[in-house]
């Protein structure tokens, strides 16, 4: 089937090599009706690469299901995703399909795989390999053709070794894995990112007055290591465009954890000490400049806050 008129022409912006890597290898795995594992750090746009698999796979463009694998305690995951029949447990009065069923001829897209009760795991492993289930409380099989596309931020290799997650589930789900990069082994895509954000700004607040970021600005922006990555961005981008009064953001108004803190060094101490002064002067922020508040907030000693204070020269930073 040939993909949706509608389909994205790419799951986000970026013309970065290491972005557009990942979007190739994306466009050409999603015709093949087998599992897509997504991995990548937090906010980097995981569910949206799905998305964009699905909706260029030819599959219904309607029967996109969404799960979040940490949204459900573990008594109810299973209910949810296979549905149940009446009489099934306590309050359940009536039969109701579950997801596999909503995603019929579509993409079940499962966020945060790794939260997946064991027990869930066995069931979507039978699922994957035969497209066959019983609702809870049913012992008719039903007939599903789905495509289940998971994504994790987690170390599946670390939980498989402690035995929280099934080898052979990763086995299924990992027929073809996507990486997604972080963002600061993407810089140069942070202008287009910026703009993007403006431009969604816009269209959701037509009224709000134009403004541009200062080159100093993004220059800060694309040096900033982003741990929260594009969601990160975007919040920072949208806080300082609708807080900002006239028509320019600088430098100067850029949040203390982006102009005080270099990018993540070269090294494991030098990392460690970046992390550690964008902390404190989080917590300084937070706290109105109160060291003891600061102190308070961080679980540390005042004494103990004093001698970071000192040795990161963070009264600099504030003046």
């Amino acid at each position: 089937m040939a993909p949706h008129d509608d389909a994205p022409a790419s799951p986000g912006v970026g013309s970065s090599p290491a972005f557009l890597a990942v979007v190739q290898q994306a466009e050409r795995l999603a015709p093949v009706p087998r599992p897509i594992l997504i991995r990548g750090e937090r906010g980097t746009g995981k569910e949206l690469l799905a998305r964009f698999v699905h909706q260029r796979s030819g599959r219904r463009p309607d029967r996109y299901v969404v799960v979040n694998c940490a949204a459900f305690p573990s008594e109810l995951f299973d209910a949810a995703i296979l549905g149940h029949e009446k009489g099934a447990f306590t309050g359940a009065q009536e039969s109701r399909p579950g997801k596999l069923e909503q995603a019929h001829e579509g993409t079940l897209f499962l966020d945060e795989v790794a939260n997946m009760p064991r027990s869930a795991q066995q069931k979507l492993l039978r699922v994957i390999e035969y497209q066959r289930f019983e609702r809870v409380g049913g012992n008719q099989s039903i007939a599903v053709d789905v495509r289940v596309i998971a994504a994790t931020n987690a170390d599946l290799e670390a939980l498989m070794g402690r035995g929280d997650f099934l080898p052979d589930l990763y086995d299924r789900l990992s027929f073809a894995e996507l990486v997604l990069p972080p963002l600061r082994k993407r810089r140069e895509d942070i202008p287009q990112l910026i703009e993007a954000c403006v431009e969604q700004l816009h269209r959701e607040i037509p009224d709000l007055e134009p403004k541009q970021f200062s080159p100093s600005a993004i220059q800060d922006l694309m040096a900033y290591h982003w741990p929260g990555n594009l969601r990160q961005l975007r919040n920072v981008v949208e806080r300082l465009y609708i807080s900002d009064a006239d028509g320019v953001i600088s430098s100067s108004e850029l949040p203390l954890e982006i102009t005080s803190v270099e990018p993540l060094g070269r090294s494991f101490e030098e990392s460690v000490r970046a992390y550690e002064k964008s902390l404190l002067l989080n917590a300084l922020k937070d706290a109105g400049g109160s060291q003891r508040e600061a102190a308070r907030r961080l679980g540390m000693s005042y004494d103990q806050f004093r001698h970071y204070y000192r040795k990161y020269r963070l009264g600099d930073m504030l003046a």
